[in-house]
């Protein structure tokens, strides 16, 4: 059940209803924008593009639409990117009263304080970095790696608000150590029902880890991310066998090197499969059973 907090911003004391649980003096100071996620890892040679979906990723369609018509109120919605049914972002909507000075305002909060955005890092005005479809998503310049707790997208409707106060299907870079990736999202703050929607992000989960141990083997498995059905292992190399390890470290499947159409686990969780070459060394390749 909602609940009316004070709030003190300046001069202007306003009454706030919040229709979910989330600290308030920071989300008013800080800003925000609807969002699209998608992650992948980063390397020197390569440059992640905005939309760009890599071989074996997974673009989640998350659909996350949020609108306020009451003033003084707030909503927010999870987006869980890295397959641990956790939220590990959320996206907060801020319904102000504009016409008194209390402004509309989009932003994001990390949850997950290992989540970095790139912005232009303006103290207490920070801006993320907007980016169309196809645009190489580098983040140089005046903009750069910020891990505050929040981020405004954008904001309407006082003396202090410097916008944007509208974007349509843009990408934001984000990242988690060497992973990259992209949100897609919009939102309007003008208007008597301002409203930020998240569009789609492209899920950690099928980043992989590599651990060569100088193994000479070339390959991955499709897809990273499973419901239920089989995946394929793809590549080269004398690979002498394949095991499926569970997040404990326990051996759950064992195949023989030329197999390459392997089962889901029954039990949803986080997966290692380990290819063993016929000289005895190892790599790894991480997925996840939903």
């Amino acid at each position: 059940m909602g609940s009316v907090t004070n709030v003190s911003t300046g001069s202007n004391t306003i009454f706030v209803h919040v229709n979910r649980t989330i600290p308030l003096i920071p989300l008013l100071m800080k800003n925000t924008l609807p969002i699209l996620f998608m992650f992948i890892t980063s390397s020197a040679s390569a440059q992640l593009l905005a939309g760009e979906v890599p071989s074996g990723a997974t673009a989640l369609d998350l659909n996350i639409d949020i609108e306020l018509s009451t003033a003084f109120t707030i909503d927010s919605a999870g987006l869980e990117i890295d397959c641990d049914d956790f939220p590990d972002i959320m996206a907060v909507l801020v319904r102000g009263m504009p016409e008194v000075d209390a402004p509309n305002v989009a932003m994001l909060r990390m949850i997950d304080d290992d989540l970095e955005i790139c912005a232009d890092g303006v103290p207490n005005y920070s801006r993320p970095q907007y980016h169309a479809y196809g645009q190489p998503m580098d983040c140089a310049g005046t903009f750069n790696w910020q891990g505050d707790e929040y981020t405004t997208l954008g904001d309407f409707g006082s003396f202090t608000a410097i916008g944007p106060t509208s974007i349509d299907s843009l990408y934001i870079a984000v990242r988690r150590g060497a992973q990259a990736g992209w949100i897609l999202l919009s939102f309007e703050l003008t208007g008597s029902a301002p409203h930020l929607r998240i569009h789609q992000a492209l899920s950690l989960c099928y980043v992989t880890a590599l651990n060569t141990h100088e193994a000479s083997l070339d390959w991955r498995i499709v897809p990273t991310l499973t419901h239920g059905e089989p995946m394929r292992v793809e590549g080269t190399g004398d690979m002498q066998r394949l095991e499926v390890l569970d997040a404990t470290g326990r051996i759950v499947a064992a195949y023989g090197g030329n197999v390459r159409t392997i089962n889901a686990p029954d039990a949803m969780g986080s997966y290692l499969l380990q290819a063993v070459d016929t000289k005895g060394r190892r790599s790894v390749q991480r997925f996840v059973r939903q």
